[in-house]
């Protein structure tokens, strides 16, 4: 659906993300109107800098924080959304130096997945 963008070593959204999250709640209701099973993904992801183990516990910090601001400040339901951190693991541009792009969460529809099981 889209990205959200943090500063680095932090997992606290931005208030210039702000309407980036609006419009992600939006589509995410608009989804679960049409699907009340629709599961959403929140990925989240780090530059190349620092350990792989801080990378992976911030990653996790930042797609929860989306989580829980969808939930509490947009109503979508938590039962409709799961969080996972990838870490480093996958770059969006590959360097080793600090990069905006790579410090994101990403949100993806994984119903399809889900019913495949």
């Amino acid at each position: 659906l889209d990205t959200v963008n943090f500063a680095f070593g932090s997992w606290e959204v931005g208030t210039d993300q702000s309407f980036k999250l609006e419009r992600i709640a939006r589509a995410i209701l608009r989804l679960l109107e049409r699907n009340q099973e629709a599961v959403v993904m929140i990925e989240g992801h780090t530059d190349a800098v620092g350990s792989d183990e801080d990378n992976l516990s911030l990653s996790d910090r930042r797609a929860s924080s989306v989580a829980d601001i969808l939930t509490e400040e947009f109503n979508v339901p938590a039962e409709n959304l799961v969080t996972q951190g990838y870490g480093e693991q996958h770059l969006k541009v590959e360097t080793q130096e600090p990069e905006r792009l790579n410090r994101r969460v990403t949100i993806l529809n994984i119903t399809g997945l889900m019913e495949e099981r």
